[in-house]
């Protein structure tokens, strides 16, 4: 029992069992916890690791820098909007020079040819400073045709560069190609800037071959002015607006009244002895589909001083062809473009005369003619671009004045003969 007999510490009375006070010199007999500061582990931890944090979250901020500083590729069929120095510039490529929109799809329907067309790309600029701002920041620029759906089609285009044909127009790429059936290509432009960045700019380019159809003397009737009038009306109704139409004439001469084409045709004349295909009556082009060409071979134009051998509204190309004794020979009028290539212009009011409102080239060469003791040779009034004109190989002799160029149109005359 005394083993169990508690006393207190102070005074040594003995105890209640439960007591937490001396009953006799009332002092507390409940005994003290020491207390102990607290650690300081935790900081000691935390300073050992903030250097760690420290570098963690400076290795982040730059894998973060480091991925938004690395160069960024650009894409877009038909255009693409890239920001430069913080600015939005928007790139489209088109085939319009009049009414520039975005063309992602270019659909072009033509012949069957042996021979490539050629068509150009244009590559607008819009935004910020400009197109020529944009291309200082643009180290290198390519096109090209990687891809070809199907078979029948071969496609190349010219590296992308300024055009004197279309003015205005930061770049240009001029595409030629050649089909025997229906075909889709790809064209990609690859921009590559100075600061890494690569901007690629697609456009799809659909061709459909249009049926040609070849008409000669023993086909239908063609010997007169009006069975080949007769027969251009009919051809006209009858016909795919797209067709190519080739009329191979034979050697005869077609008189008394003009003869009017309301759509592409082309036209080949023939020699038989000494007759010649000869057209004493005008020939009138209208417009038709302006996109299309009219081409002329080896006929012969013979007047007697007065009208107009052969007026064209839409797109001509004349090659060894004469025309003698007419006010006019050529007329390029409308909105059309017409080149004269390997001709005689002899005895005219004047040779050949352009004065048309339209927008666009075919070709830029009027190569190899003879005009010859004409009033004025060459009257250019209206000119549809400022592509310049050459005449390498052309010959003027006794006019009475070479070129009258009212327009001021540029010309390349460094290959044509004035003896």
């Amino acid at each position: 029992m005394a083993d169990n007999c508690k006393t207190c510490p102070h005074c040594g009375a003995p105890l209640p069992a439960e007591a937490s006070f001396c009953p006799r010199c009332a002092q507390s007999v409940n005994r003290r916890r020491s207390l102990s500061p607290p650690s300081r582990g935790g900081r000691r931890t935390l300073r050992r690791i903030m250097p760690v944090l420290v570098l963690l979250l400076f290795l982040g901020g730059g894998t973060l820098w480091v991925w938004a500083a690395r160069p960024q590729v650009y894409e877009g069929t038909g255009e693409v909007t890239y920001p430069l120095s913080g600015v939005p510039y928007r790139l489209f490529l088109t085939n319009s020079a009049e009414h520039p929109e975005p063309l992602p799809r270019r659909e072009i329907s033509t012949a069957v040819s042996g021979e490539p067309y050629r068509a150009p790309v244009l590559l607008y600029i819009d935004g910020g400073a400009g197109g020529a701002a944009f291309l200082e920041q643009v180290e290198r620029v390519t096109a090209e045709f990687p891809t070809v759906a199907g078979r029948g089609g071969n496609f190349s285009c010219t590296a992308p560069s300024p055009h004197s044909a279309f003015p205005g127009i930061p770049l240009v790429s001029l595409m030629d190609y050649t089909v025997s059936t229906d075909c889709t290509a790809q064209m990609t432009w690859t921009f590559t800037m100075k600061n890494g960045d690569t901007i690629r700019l697609r456009q799809e380019v659909a061709v459909s071959t249009a049926r040609t159809y070849d008409y000669y003397p023993t086909d239908a009737p063609m010997s007169t002015a009006a069975e080949l009038q007769a027969l251009l009306d009919e051809l006209a109704d009858t016909l795919e607006p797209d067709a190519e139409i080739n009329l191979h004439l034979p050697a005869v001469t077609y008189e008394a009244v003009p003869i009017t084409a309301s759509r592409s045709f082309n036209f080949y004349g023939s020699t038989q002895g000494e007759q010649r295909t000869t057209f004493t009556a005008p020939l009138q082009l209208e417009a038709g589909t302006v996109d299309w060409i009219s081409y002329l071979y080896d006929i012969s134009f013979l007047g007697s001083g007065s009208g107009t051998a052969l007026s064209a509204v839409a797109r001509v190309w004349v090659e060894s062809c004469a025309f003698t004794g007419w006010d006019t020979g050529v007329l390029c009028a409308g909105i059309s473009w017409g080149n004269v290539i390997d001709c005689d212009f002899t005895g005219n009011g004047v040779g050949f005369h352009f004065d048309s409102a339209g927008g666009s080239a075919s070709h830029s060469m009027y190569n190899d003619n003879l005009f010859r003791d004409n009033g004025t040779a060459v009257l250019l009034e209206r000119v549809p671009t400022d592509l310049p004109l050459n005449f390498q190989g052309s010959v003027f002799a006794g006019n009475g004045t070479d070129i009258d160029n009212r327009c001021g149109q540029p010309l390349d005359l460094s290959g044509a003969v004035f003896p």
